[in-house]
Formats: C-alpha cells, structure tokens, sequence
C-alpha cells in the first residue's frame, strides 16, 4: 500500500473512452487516481478520435503526459502504486503491425517493467485484453468461455493476445500481480469506434433496414460494466493470474438489435427478404477493401473495415460465469436499457439526429 490513506491507481489510456470511464469510477471510489496519456492525447478532445482530456482534467485527478512507446517517459510516473489499470493501447483493425506492435505490446512491456521496478508492493495490475482473441468459433464452440482457445483472426487481435502473453509471463519469472479482461462489443456515452460505429451507423441511417436472417447473437458490454468489473477484479484475491471475459447477459440477435435502435430513435424499421450471408461478406469485403485503400492516401478514416465484416451476421455468446462467481453484478445486464440510454446520450449531445 502506498503511504497515501486512499489506493493509488494509475490509469494508462486514461484520455480515451474507456479511460476516461475508468477515471470517473476510481475517482468516484475514493482512489487517489494518476490518468496518464500520451501527449498528443492532451491536446483539445477530438470526437473523431475518441479522446476527452476535458472529462479528465474536471475530475480533479493528477494527469501526468507519458507514452509507453517512449520508455524514459515513464520515469515520470509515481512510484508505489497500489493498482494500475492498463487501458492504452491502439485500437484499429487499420493500424499496420509496426505500430500495434510498438504500442501494444512493446509499451505494455515497457510499463510492465517500469512498474516491477518502482512499486513493488504492487496489489494488481489490471490488462485490458480483447474478446475478440477467441476469433470466429463455430456453433459447437459455444458459448466461448475462458478455456478457449485463443485463435486471433487479425493484427490487431493478435497484438491483444501478445500483449496477454507477456504479462502472462511476466507473472510467472517476475511475479507481477496481473489479471486480463476480455470485453466484448464495449458500448456506452462517447464510444466512437467499435461499439460506437455500431450503435451510431444504424441510428444515422432514415432507415433501419435489415435481411431477416441476420439472427446471429451479438455480444455487448457496457464501458460501465467493463469498468466496473476491472475495479471489482482487483480486489479479488483469486483473480490474480487469471483471465476473465466481460460480456452481459443479452442475446441479441442482428434483427432485435436494429428493430431497438429503430423503435429507440424513432425510425421506421424494414425486416428485408434473406440474402445469403456468406455472399454479402465476401461483397462487403470487397467493397471494404476499396474504401480502406482510399481512405490511406487521404488520410482519413474509412467507414467500413474488412475484419468487421468477418462478424457480420455471425452467432456469438461468450459466457460470464467465471467472472460471475467472483460475486460481480452487472449494472447494466441487458444491453437493451444501456443501449437505449447511450442512444439517447448521442442524440443530445447531436451525435445522432
């Protein structure tokens, strides 16, 4: 313990929305709360790329500019850290490996070393990990549990799971205290990407139009709840060197999703005629191709990305019985409610018309 009468957290990533998520909980709980970010992180919030230094700084929390690409930058961390909750990293099924390498997995290295050395008393690291490191399991591999195998179908994925591996290991030749999170869809006020695209695209559209053999289960989690479970985990003493998936309790399937943002919003909802999804996939994919090549010599965005289609209209359950029987509750069990309440946070804030 530190010499501080509150646990002293640090929050990498802290800028980002599940960053500045994880500030606000900790904040709220008494933690003396260190959120760091690299730099460029600081400057003014920028909706496009998901970052609110603002929200931050408003807490009243100690901010502290480090990028974990840059490994002397870390000396300027605090020493004796109760927690750390490792959040930074690159999101982007985009990102060419060079980078997803050096942020993901160097930095995560970096900082795991960085603090082996400085706070030895050290209670838990927390790692944000991925879902998505179990790939695309067939209907006999359901639901997906934390016995699993790993099987990442990407760059991004497999630098996640690289990044698990070494902290993995760093528990066993250095007994760092760690313990992974696995997410699933993450969803909630200010997701941008991932979740974010998910709930917004069809919530922009003036038609909520969907094939009706789109019934394949969608995984969601809300930030709340990612968040929440991280701060429960820690405190967990059977948690330490083990690996939890964080995903809700709803099912549902493509079609009751979009029927929810429809009646949300107000739009009017289309069940279209069935169309052979593995046809659309590979169109789809084509088409993500084209407007990924457009989008690097522009240097902007691109609005559709082919690891994303890989999921469309797949069947998915992840189980949560692990995390669960640790006592955790859900805030938000059903993503009905939470997706109803952020969809509604995006249209005030004019997100979303």
């Amino acid at each position: 313990m530190s010499g501080s009468a509150r646990p002293r957290s640090l929050v990498t990533g802290a800028c980002g929305f599940m960053g500045s998520h994880m500030v606000e909980l900790l904040a709220a709980a008494g933690h003396e709360v260190v959120a760091t970010d690299a730099p460029r992180a600081w400057i003014a919030g920028d909706r496009r790329s998901g970052r609110y230094p603002g929200v931050v700084r408003a807490l009243g929390v100690r901010c502290i500019e480090a990028d974990v690409t840059r490994p002397e930058s870390l000396d300027g961390l605090p020493a004796d850290l109760d927690f750390v909750f490792h959040i930074a990293g690159v999101f982007s099924y985009s990102a060419p490996w060079s980078l997803l390498r050096a942020v993901n997995v160097d930095g995560t290295r970096a900082l795991v070393d960085r603090v082996l050395r400085d706070s030895p008393g050290l209670r838990r690291m927390v790692v944000w990990g991925a879902g998505g490191v179990y790939g695309l399991p067939g209907p006999d591999e359901q639901p997906v549990d934390e016995k699993s195998p790993p099987a990442p179908p990407n760059d991004y994925l497999r630098s996640k799971w690289f990044e698990e591996h070494l902290v993995m290991r760093a528990g066993e030749e250095k007994g760092l205290p760690w313990t992974i999170i696995r997410p699933t869809t993450v969803y909630g006020p200010r997701a941008v990407y991932g979740g974010g695209q998910l709930l917004m695209g069809p919530a922009s559209m003036p038609v909520a139009a969907v094939p009706r053999n789109l019934a394949g289960r969608i995984p969601f989690v809300h930030v709340r709840d990612v968040c929440g479970a991280a701060l429960h985990l820690a405190g967990v003493d059977a948690a330490r060197g083990e690996a939890y998936n964080v995903s809700d309790d709803s099912r549902l399937t493509g079609v009751e999703f979009m029927r929810l943002v429809a009646e949300t919003t107000g739009r009017r909802f289309v069940e279209l005629p069935a169309v052979p999804v593995e046809t659309l996939r590979r169109v789809l994919a084509a088409v993500a191709d084209a407007l990924q090549a457009a989008a690097a010599r522009l240097h902007f965005p691109s609005p559709l990305e082919k690891p994303t289609v890989e999921y469309l209209g797949r069947d998915l359950v992840f189980a949560n019985d692990k995390l669960k029987s640790t006592g955790y509750r859900f805030e938000y069990p059903d993503a009905r409610e939470g997706i109803r309440e952020t969809l509604e946070w995006y249209r005030k804030e004019g997100w979303i018309r």
